[in-house]
């Protein structure tokens, strides 16, 4: 084996501990694996801004009425919950990328068996392939298998995935988390916030715009939805996600956004009282957050004279200016 330590490249410096122990080959299996930065949902700050906009503060003071958009402040504790529960699937994969690998063949790897360093009395497998598909592109399949130490039984599957392209920053791939065998192996550091079924992500930088794709069971930070995230080279791009409010009342919303922050959305909206019944609404907003113009139907009606937005006071809807997205 040669050295690798000139030329790593940013996804592989973590190799560096190990070198002299690495090929090249070697690299390229680890570079296949996903990272945070592959899958993370990234929202323009004025996602933030309106997410921190209580009805007192600055930025709602200095909005015009009806104030900063409550329902794109929705996407930020949404977009940090996925991130937060892509950073815990991926603990394990990138525990792998400071272990050189145990065997080699032409065609694949293995890593371990490794105890596991936070839950002792485990231990961990990864089992990893690759072939070369029609089009000439690498292909990689891989196991993250747990079970107890000693006991002889066959691995069970607690992370697996696939992959096409050179690396993970300009390919394609999926990987899905199992909490249920998580919980099961007492693997499972989160068990009260964590899903209770599997994580799904799907993700595709190899084309602009880069997507994301998250398929969430039940969960108790992040509610159950399948997650679509879409991310353009020049900073416009768009999420689809759920919020459950204090009430119980559901709102799904796919939000478009520019560089800029500002944005429009069409919502819809299931009331805790009304679950056969889907009402829906859209709205703008501006660089700020603040909201510039309201689409609600409902607005005047008897039972919801503010419409079913809250945005419409007395039956009047802002009407100002939308982004062209």
């Amino acid at each position: 084996m040669r050295s690798v330590c000139k030329g790593l490249t940013p996804l592989a410096a973590v190799l560096t501990a190990a070198c002299g122990n690495w090929s090249n080959e070697d690299v390229a299996f680890v570079e296949a694996l996903p990272t945070s930065e592959h899958v993370h949902v990234a929202l323009p700050n004025s996602a933030a801004q309106a997410a921190g906009a209580a009805p007192s503060s600055a930025l709602t003071a200095a909005c015009p009425a009806p104030g900063a958009s409550q329902v794109w402040g929705w996407a930020q504790p949404a977009g940090d919950g996925l991130n937060a529960l892509v950073d815990g699937m991926l603990v394990f994969v990138d525990y792998v990328r400071a272990l050189t690998p145990t065997s080699r063949t032409s065609s694949g790897r293995t890593w371990g068996p490794f105890d596991d360093q936070n839950h002792p009395g485990k231990e961990e497998e990864v089992q990893m392939t690759r072939s070369v598909n029609a089009d000439g592109l690498p292909e990689y399949s891989y196991v993250f298998g747990a079970r107890v130490k000693g006991s002889g039984d066959p691995w069970t599957s607690i992370l697996d995935g696939q992959f096409t392209g050179a690396t993970a920053r300009s390919g394609q791939g999926t990987f899905t988390l199992h909490f249920g065998a998580l919980r099961t192996l007492g693997l499972d550091d989160h068990p009260l916030t964590d899903p209770t079924g599997d994580l799904s992500a799907q993700y595709d930088r190899a084309q602009d715009p880069i997507t994301i794709g998250l398929d969430v069971g039940v969960n108790g930070s992040v509610a159950q939805f399948d997650y679509d995230y879409d991310g353009y080279a020049n900073g416009n791009g768009s999420f689809s996600y759920k919020f459950v409010d204090a009430n119980g009342d559901e709102f799904v919303v796919t939000a478009s956004f520019d560089a800029a922050g500002e944005g429009k959305a069409d919502v819809s909206v299931t009331l805790a009282s009304l679950p056969n019944t889907a009402f829906s609404f859209s709205e703008c907003w501006d660089a700020n957050a603040c909201v510039t113009n309201v689409q609600d139907k409902y607005a005047g009606s008897l039972w919801a004279p503010d419409g079913i937005s809250h945005l419409c006071a007395g039956g009047v809807c802002p009407s100002g200016p939308c982004p062209n997205l």
